[in-house]
């Protein structure tokens, strides 16, 4: 078991976690913002559920932190046949559930094979409480294997795009967050889209995973120094993440994209981890991924909305679309 640490409540837990559910990486990501509800045995912490809490309006939302891809109980299910396990973790699970603040919407996404695979119950539990699931999916590729093994688990096409990269680009670390940060902004600015992401913690979080050497910034530049692509990538618990990432909006190719891909399956093959490519969100992205040779995960998607908060949703998304039919 890997050990994990409740910085809320200083005490140790044993329980299989993610990098995700560090007490660090929570208060980096929020600045000491996050809340969790907790179970205990006795004086022993045997679950948490960490959180953020946000209002929107007059709603308030219960949420994943920034930067905080995936989330979920964290859960000691004990020793024991696995059927006890399994009703033990269920049963600290709705626990953790009930705990939670009076809210108007809820999100967040687990990875059910934590706990050995027990932490697919937890959306059962979450289900009884009238949660909607839903699947999420990502790529994972072993770099455990030697780098000629993964090379040749790779399609031709992918190689051949990553070997017309390395002719066009080079690749080194990005040592100044504010670097990475105006990079990202400057390129949804250009896409015409809204930022949708608060950068203002990242320097933290990034000073932190490096303290920790679980963090590195990854960029692709043009012969003249010119940024083409950057890429954040966090790891912890043999786990590396493809966590995230940008590129210039100009660029109309994706070999700066499968360079960095290719070059961050080379750092986790250093370090002997797994890589994950960290959500696929439509068949055109599963087919650019798929290139890397990796195997397709499944994650669970939680979410509740009340009523209110539903409505008022639904009218925005309506007024959205009427507003663009109306001006094109």
């Amino acid at each position: 078991m890997l050990l994990g640490l409740s910085e809320k409540n200083e005490q140790i837990f044993k329980v299989e976690i993610s990098l995700f559910h560090e007490p660090w990486w929570l208060s980096a990501a929020t600045d000491g913002k996050f809340q969790e509800t907790v179970v205990k045995q006795g004086n022993d912490i045997v679950g948490r559920l960490p959180y953020v809490l946000r209002k929107r309006g007059p709603f308030r939302t219960v949420q994943m932190p920034p930067f905080t891809h995936m989330l979920g109980p964290a859960v000691d299910a004990g020793n024991g046949k696995s059927q006890t396990r399994l009703m033990r973790r269920l049963a600290v699970t709705r626990s953790l559930i009930d705990q939670l603040p009076p809210h108007s919407y809820f999100h967040q996404i687990l990875d059910p094979s934590l706990g050995d695979g027990l932490a697919i119950a937890d959306g059962l539990a979450f289900q009884e409480r009238h949660f909607t699931i839903a699947p999420q999916y990502t790529f994972e590729v072993d770099c455990r294997r030697s780098l000629d093994e993964i090379s040749a688990g790779m399609p031709q096409k992918t190689r051949q795009h990553i070997r017309r990269a390395q002719e066009k680009y080079s690749v080194r670390c990005v040592e100044n967050a504010n670097c990475f940060a105006d990079f990202y902004r400057k390129n949804i600015s250009e896409s015409g889209r809204a930022l949708r992401l608060e950068l203002k913690d990242f320097p933290g979080l990034l000073s932190e995973s490096r303290a920790r050497k679980c963090g590195v910034i990854l960029g692709a530049f043009d012969h003249d120094g010119t940024p083409v692509a950057m890429t954040y990538l966090a790891w912890g618990h043999g786990i590396m993440y493809y966590l995230l990432s940008t590129r210039s909006f100009h660029l109309h190719e994706f070999g700066s994209v499968a360079l960095l891909i290719w070059s961050a399956m080379k750092h986790a093959n250093e370090i002997g981890l797994i890589l994950d490519l960290d959500g696929v969100y439509s068949t055109g992205t599963a087919r650019f991924l798929g290139g890397f040779g990796g195997k397709m995960k499944t994650r669970l998607i939680i979410r509740r909305s009340r009523m209110p908060y539903l409505a008022l949703q639904y009218l925005k998304q309506q007024y959205t679309q009427d507003e663009s039919r109306y001006f094109t």
